[in-house]
C-alpha cells in the first residue's frame, strides 16, 4: 500500500485544528475562565468586566473557527492543496482583524502590542514549572 501524502496532510490538518478547537473550547465550560481571558490577564490582572465578556466571546469565535478549519481539512482530495493555505490565511486574517478592531470597540482601553501578546500567550500555554495553567 502506497503512502498518500494528500490523506496524511488532511489528517494532520484535521488533528491540529481539531486539537486547537478542543483547547480553546474546554475553557468555555461553565465555571472556567476562557483561554483568551487568561492570556489578557497576564498583562492586566484587573481586566474590566466588559473585556472579560469580550475575551470570552473571542475565545468562542476562535473555537468555532478551528472547528470549521478542521472540517475544511477533511475536504475532498483536490481541496487539500488550497485548504491548508486557506486555514493559515484565515488564521492571520482573524488575528490581525481582531487586533485592529479591539481598540475601536474599546477606545478608552490601552492594549498590549503584538509582541507582548505573544509573550503573554506563551506564558499561559507554557506555565512555569510548579504553577497551575
Amino acid at each position: 500500500m502506497a503512502f498518500d501524502v494528500g490523506i496524511a496532510w488532511r489528517a494532520l490538518s484535521f488533528l491540529m485544528t481539531g486539537w486547537l478547537a478542543l483547547f480553546f473550547g474546554r475553557t468555555l465550560r461553565p465555571g472556567h475562565e476562557a483561554l483568551i481571558t487568561r492570556i489578557a490577564r497576564v498583562s492586566e490582572p484587573g481586566l474590566p468586566p466588559q473585556l472579560v465578556l469580550y475575551t470570552r466571546r473571542l475565545t468562542a469565535v476562535w473555537c468555532a473557527y478551528f472547528v470549521l478549519a478542521a472540517l475544511l481539512g477533511l475536504g475532498a482530495p483536490r481541496a487539500a492543496a488550497w485548504s491548508g493555505m486557506l486555514v493559515w490565511s484565515g488564521t492571520a486574517l482573524l488575528f490581525l482583524g481582531e487586533h485592529w478592531l479591539r481598540p475601536h470597540l474599546f477606545p478608552a482601553h490601552r492594549f498590549p502590542g503584538v509582541l507582548q501578546q505573544f509573550r503573554d500567550t506563551l506564558q499561559v500555554w507554557r506555565p512555569a514549572r510548579g504553577k497551575a495553567p
